[in-house]
């Protein structure tokens, strides 16, 4: 499945909550509240406040850090709520994907898929949330999670339909990679541009 819609023109979206509580967190991930613009960034195994301004004074545990008990307990509540301001971003790898070679995919459990967002950000954004920014009406076709027996068809099929794909399973974060490279119309030239899936597991409602 291609990640990139560089004719279509982006239209105002429908906001989707988080679409799942991750299994683990990796150093790197990003809990963000957008209406306050705070975001605490997972550093040495505690979120560390990278940009803050107070207005969440109370819910932390006293030190301006959180606990991966804390967030998973908050990204719960925003999903049960339906409350888009809270996001989870996963960290993006860099050049060498984390973990090791994917030559079969294991039994998985239910994951959440994660895609690069090239016209903005450059994050990685929930697959829906990018479909939602060109085709509303397509975006609630994309499921927020992808059940565990599904797993293995969607990875592989993102795989076999792209060019020089790089996948990798890293047990330890508890994530898919997969990297490819798109040939895209870009201002009426051709051009490579690099497009990442992460697959994120997901917890069950009694882990999260």
């Amino acid at each position: 499945m291609s990640t990139m819609t560089s004719t279509v023109p982006a239209v105002q979206p429908a906001m989707f909550p988080p679409p799942s509580v991750p299994l683990l967190f990796a150093d790197g991930d990003r809990y963000v509240w957008t209406h306050t613009g705070d975001v605490w960034t997972r550093t040495n195994g505690s979120w560390v406040p990278s940009r803050y301004d107070g207005l969440n004074d109370g819910q932390d545990d006293g030190t301006g850090w959180w606990s991966d008990a804390q967030v998973s307990a908050a990204l719960g509540r925003a999903i049960a709520n339906w409350d888009v301001r809270q996001r989870f971003v996963p960290a993006a790898p860099g050049p060498a994907l984390p973990g090791r070679t994917l030559l079969a995919l294991p039994p998985m459990r239910d994951s959440a898929q994660y895609v690069t967002e090239h016209q903005g950000s450059g994050l990685l954004v929930p697959l829906r949330d990018l479909v939602a920014q060109h085709d509303e009406d397509a975006a609630y076709d994309v499921p927020g999670v992808i059940p565990g027996d599904r797993m293995r068809d969607v990875v592989m099929e993102v795989v076999s339909q792209q060019r020089r794909p790089r996948a990798t399973y890293d047990e330890a974060a508890g994530r898919v990679y997969v990297r490819y490279d798109l040939p895209v119309d870009l201002y009426g030239r051709p051009a490579i541009v690099e497009c990442l899936h992460v697959f994120v597991l997901t917890a069950t409602p009694a882990e999260a």
